[in-house]
Parts: C-alpha cells; sequence; structure tokens
C-alpha cells in the first residue's frame, strides 16, 4: 500500500502514518491550549486529521504561525464532551490529543470537525 495516499476514513483516529508508512505511537491524553503551547516550544509537531482527506502534517517551520492563525481560536476545550459548530469560526473546529511512542518528539494530532 501507497501511505502517501491513505485517508482518514473515521475519527478518532487509531494509528498514524506517513508516507513511509505506519509510526509506531499511541495517543496518549486529549490536549488544550496551554499543554499544545508547551508540547510546541518543546519540539512536538502537528498532523491534522480529516475525514475522506489524507493526513497533513505541518512542517516545523509552520507550526508556530499553524498555531496562532489557524488551531488556537477553533480548538475545543480540553474537558469538553459536546461543542457546537456555530461557536467556532466559519463553523469548524479542532479536537487535539497528544501522541507518543518512538517518534523523537510528541505529535499533536489536529481532528478536524466541520
Amino acid at each position: 500500500m501507497d501511505f502517501a495516499w491513505r485517508i482518514v476514513t473515521c475519527l478518532p483516529l487509531t494509528e498514524l502514518w506517513n508516507s513511509e508508512g505506519l509510526l509506531d505511537v499511541r495517543p496518549d491524553q486529549r490536549v488544550g491550549a496551554a499543554e499544545i503551547e508547551l508540547l510546541l516550544r518543546d519540539g512536538a509537531s502537528f498532523v491534522v486529521a480529516d475525514v475522506g482527506k489524507p493526513l497533513r502534517w505541518i512542517s516545523a517551520a509552520d507550526r508556530f504561525s499553524f498555531w496562532k492563525t489557524e488551531v488556537k481560536g477553533r480548538l475545543i476545550a480540553r474537558d469538553a464532551d459536546c461543542f457546537s459548530l456555530d461557536d467556532y469560526p466559519d463553523s469548524y473546529c479542532y479536537v487535539a490529543t497528544a501522541w507518543s511512542g518512538t517518534a523523537p518528539m510528541p505529535i499533536i494530532v489536529l481532528e478536524i470537525h466541520h
């Protein structure tokens, strides 16, 4: 299978991959804004999961601007059990989960809801 063409079929994700194959990582916990800012300072990366599309990896060079301009205002609170899309700009938002394993840095998975 060519992992570069693999698409997200359901959320929440149960595994992560990149163009080279499956990654040996698992979800740790949902995270909020404060945790994301600490993880980014420690070198974490973002990946966006959107049903029907391939995973979108955000480059290390773009991760801080992506956080500030795209994610921060659309992030669902870590402890929220429910949400309304109408409460977020352009009626979409993100649920964030930190994943770790053999990857050198944590990965922040952003599951998009629209």
